[in-house]
């Protein structure tokens, strides 16, 4: 065992070398990320359900949302056990450890294809990516999803490519990716793609296989969760159901526009935080500033783009033995100009099923076409295109988006620039220059190296340490030294999810849906449970409204920031009892204010 692990260091000790170098590098620039986030607090409204969710795991309090994806909150359990208390810092030292993860995972895929030097440049730019870097430390489900993604894909070459029994490992990191973030799921298409073009054997196919029931074991008892909870073992289904059928799915970030993430590309690379910027420029960059360089990338991805295609052409090109004029090739020609065409026409016209298809068929001809060339990578390249182009346009096609969705395509945008930059390296080295006995692709990986490091760093020092859910947090501590027994309370909110973790008591939602006379009185109605449809509210607390109305029923008591707390005003006149609120008097007073 002893000599295996020294072998292993032995003919792995440049790749070594080179990961310390990343970790290094992926320290020096997520310490102040994470420091900065710790400063500014919790600054994402889906945080605080993984939080809370985590706790009811680690059986310390409430929980209020057993839909969303289990991954995270059963690690932030774990923590919270061992630690013997619950936090909301561990979301964000998880977030941290699963975007190292990633990136180095990222680096060992690219280095399939890539030397050391190269694999090196690829990663740093992917982890700096400012959607990907702005979410770090965050506290979200999206980077532990796109690292554990990386990491399975990785897995799946090195059993294919070395070790078959790997199976056993990828697929059991694939389900959990897919339980982090429910949209990684769909990297099985492209799995399976990449095992048919390289035609895998039997017994290659039973240790998948197994490897996949394993998966399935592994992750048998969040489905058993769901099951027991939702009375369905898969309550995801209903967030593909859009993209299945080609219907509309709303939600509150309902945007059915396909070319949204395509018209955001630039400030997704690379984008500063405007001067009069809140924080919510960090999780949502939309209106960033694009800088120079995101341009520069853009153009670097469209050539590592064409440069597969070149290679194709150049390899075509030098083999004059073999031809592609057979009859079998003509045929597939016209199949996969008319399969181009159908996924131009139809894409976001039909399910995400049926484009998805078209997509891998497309590839699939031409690894057919191409098979007898023997062209070095093109199972690779044809991997990383088809996951580039199903996440792209299933994420596309979703009619809810959100700017740190697509941060499980930027993997495979960071592969295309890795390309390029491989390309400009060989062309280097061909001509061997040197500065000073250094070659002049290490010092050009150096500065590169150096840029995204201060840029990510002066990212950083430019966040906006304001922060609207601090008001919050400060308005939930004022409750709990002011009413002691706050835990028997009926209390609703607009912001139900940090009021349950601040509080750690089930509070109810109570949205004010539109700033009219009516929203209001349907809001004050909501809350004081007219109709008998609700438990009657003791307390409102509005956080999100800018004006803070004067609802019927509800009378302000107390106002940190820009949030509010309301007391029911019946029991503010009559006792603080809330077996009033049963009473015949109650409903007869609250029924004068909708009539």
């Amino acid at each position: 065992m002893i000599n295996k692990i020294k072998n292993f260091l032995i003919e792995n000790k440049t790749d070594l070398k080179y990961i310390l170098f990343l970790l290094i590098i992926l320290l020096v620039i997520s310490i102040p990320k994470l420091l900065a986030q710790i400063n500014i607090g919790i600054g994402n409204w889906d945080t605080y359900l993984y939080l809370e969710n985590g706790r009811s795991f680690a059986k310390m309090g409430w929980g209020d949302v057993p839909s969303i994806a289990p991954v995270v909150p059963y690690a932030l359990s774990l923590i919270f056990r061992v630690a013997g208390t619950y936090f909301q810092e561990a979301i964000f030292y998880l977030d941290v450890f699963a975007y190292i993860l990633g990136s180095i995972s990222f680096y060992l895929l690219l280095r399939f294809k890539f030397d050391y030097n190269t694999s090196l440049v690829g990663s740093v730019i992917y982890s700096t990516f400012t959607l990907l870097y702005s979410w770090v430390a965050i506290g979200g489900n999206d980077i532990p999803g796109v690292s554990l993604t990386i990491l399975s894909i990785y897995l799946i070459l090195v059993a294919h490519k070395f070790n078959n029994n790997y199976y056993y490992l990828a697929l059991p990191i694939a389900a959990f990716a897919f339980l982090s973030r429910y949209t990684a799921g769909i990297m099985i298409f492209s799995i399976i793609f990449y095992l048919m073009i390289e035609k895998i054997n039997l017994k290659e196919l039973k240790k998948f296989i197994t490897g996949g029931i394993i998966g399935i074991i592994c992750v048998l008892p969040c489905l058993y969760h769901f099951y027991r909870v939702l009375k369905t073992p898969f309550p995801f289904l209903n967030q593909f159901s859009g993209t299945v059928s080609n219907t509309k799915v709303l939600d509150s970030g309902y945007l059915p526009n396909p070319w949204y993430y395509i018209t955001h590309i630039h400030q997704y690379l690379s984008s500063n935080v405007p001067s009069e910027a809140t924080f919510d420029n960090i999780i949502n960059l939309k209106n960033n500033i694009p800088s120079m360089i995101s341009y520069i990338l853009i153009i670097l991805m469209i050539i590592g783009m064409l440069l597969i295609i070149y290679n194709l052409y150049q390899n075509v090109k030098k083999n004059d033995k073999i031809t592609l004029k057979t009859r079998k090739n003509v045929l597939l020609t016209i199949i996969l100009i008319l399969l181009i065409v159908s996924c131009i026409v139809t894409v976001g016209q039909v399910s995400y099923i049926i484009t998805t298809v078209l997509i891998l068929g497309i590839l699939g001809i031409i690894s057919s076409l191409f098979k007898k060339y023997k062209i070095e990578n093109l199972d690779y390249d044809l991997l990383m295109i088809s996951l580039f182009f199903i996440y792209l346009v299933f994420q596309s096609i979703l009619s809810t988006k959100n700017d740190r969705y697509f941060i499980t395509v930027l993997p495979f945008m960071a592969y295309f620039i890795t390309n390029t930059i491989s390309y400009i390296y060989n062309y280097l080295n061909n001509k061997e220059l040197k500065l000073n006995k250094i070659k002049l692709n290490t010092m050009i990986s150096l500065l590169i190296v150096i840029f995204f490091v201060s840029t990510s760093l002066g990212f950083t020092s430019a966040i906006p340490t304001e922060n609207h859910f601090n008001d919050i947090e400060e308005s939930c501590e004022w409750f709990m030294n002011y009413y002691p027994n706050y835990g028997h309370h009926v209390i609703y909110s607009d912001n139900w999810p940090a009021v349950n973790w601040y509080l750690n008591i089930f509070c109810s939602r109570a949205v004010l849906n539109n700033d009219t006379p009516e929203g209001v009185m349907n809001l004050s109605s909501h809350v004081l449970g007219y109709n008998s449809t609700y438990l009657p509210g003791e307390f409102y607390i509005d956080t999100n409204t800018p004006v803070k109305y004067d609802y019927p029923g509800l009378t302000k008591i107390k106002t940190i920031g820009d949030v509010t707390i309301y007391e029911n005003t019946y029991l503010l006149t009559h006792g603080e009892d809330k077996y009033q609120l049963n009473s015949t008097d109650y409903n007869e007073t609250i029924k004068e204010y909708f009539y």
